[in-house]
């Protein structure tokens, strides 16, 4: 080989190592973090709706809360609508047509009308529109978990607040009927809905669900609720501090990439939602591998 070629291939490696230098010195792995909070010092790991929105799952069915669990989170976020006749389902959207391949409102329809829709999807076949009870039965020991329920309501308190006090009903109910008052953790922006469900039950961990932390944070003051939910880009590490001297827990959620997940644990929330859940995982050593795709599609 030629003296030329042999400084080529000299300087490539060089090159390569002073790239690999670079990148460990500029990255901090977060795990090694002092992490100060609430929640013993951790932050717990939840998905948002299962794999999270730039998932190959659809959001809010089995094979997404399936894979978001077996690969180690500490639980799962999803959104939580009620049927007309009081049947916990769960979807994001207001209108089934939008991911679903049924018509209407779900609060406007029985349980026995919907429950044969089926979800959108290239992948994956013949997904059926899920109810909580559906989700629960099929969760082994699903007391090791945290489920976080976004409840989806359209409406305010218009109708003399039937709807919200019949929607908390069935919140309680469920969660009384598998004993999961401290699994469960409930956001809602409006403060007249959370107050419903206290009164049924006054353990339940209720959440304010915010977009301005002071705003949210005067509820959790006034109203003693277990903390706020907010945006990333919305709250700042010092904020999330005011709220924990407050003994006010803090879920951050809208963490989509690397980039957005490490920002946020930097901030020492207490819970987290995010769409990349292998990632938080993977830096807090709770990654399991194993079980993913396949093991839901042919399950």
């Amino acid at each position: 080989m030629c003296l030329c070629g042999l400084r080529y291939i000299c300087l490539i490696r060089i090159l390569a190592i002073f790239f690999l230098v670079c990148c460990i010195s500029c990255t901090k792995d977060p795990a090694t973090f002092n992490l100060v909070n609430l929640n013993n010092n951790q932050i717990s790991c939840f998905g948002h709706a299962g794999m999270g929105s730039r998932s190959i799952y659809p959001q809010n069915t089995m094979p997404s809360f399936e894979s978001c669990l077996d690969r180690g989170a500490d639980g799962t976020e999803m959104d939580v609508q009620i049927t007309k006749d009081s049947v916990l389902v769960l979807y994001h959207d207001e209108f089934l047509d939008s991911g679903a391949s049924c018509n209407g409102t779900i609060k406007d329809l029985n349980w026995s009308e919907i429950s044969d829709c089926k979800m959108r999807s290239n992948l994956f076949k013949n997904l059926e529109l899920l109810s909580f009870d559906e989700f629960i039965k099929n969760i082994p020991d699903p007391h090791r978990y945290i489920f976080t329920f976004d409840c989806k309501t359209k409406q305010e308190e218009d109708d003399g607040g039937v709807y919200y006090r019949l929607f908390a009903r069935t919140i309680v109910r469920t969660l009384h009927q598998y004993n999961l008052t401290q699994h469960v953790y409930i956001e809602h922006p409006y403060e007249t809905f959370l107050n419903n469900i206290r009164e049924l039950e006054n353990n339940a961990r209720l959440f304010i669900l915010t977009d301005e932390f002071e705003a949210g944070f005067g509820s959790c003051k006034t109203q003693n609720y277990y903390g706020i939910s907010i945006h990333n880009a919305k709250i700042t590490a010092s904020q999330v501090k005011q709220a924990h001297d407050s003994n006010i827990h803090v879920t951050i959620y809208g963490v989509q990439t690397e980039k957005e997940n490490y920002s946020a644990v930097e901030k020492c929330p207490d819970f987290m939602q995010t769409d990349d859940i292998n990632y938080l995982l993977k830096i807090f050593g709770k990654y399991k591998k194993g079980k993913g795709l396949w093991y839901s599609v042919t399950k």
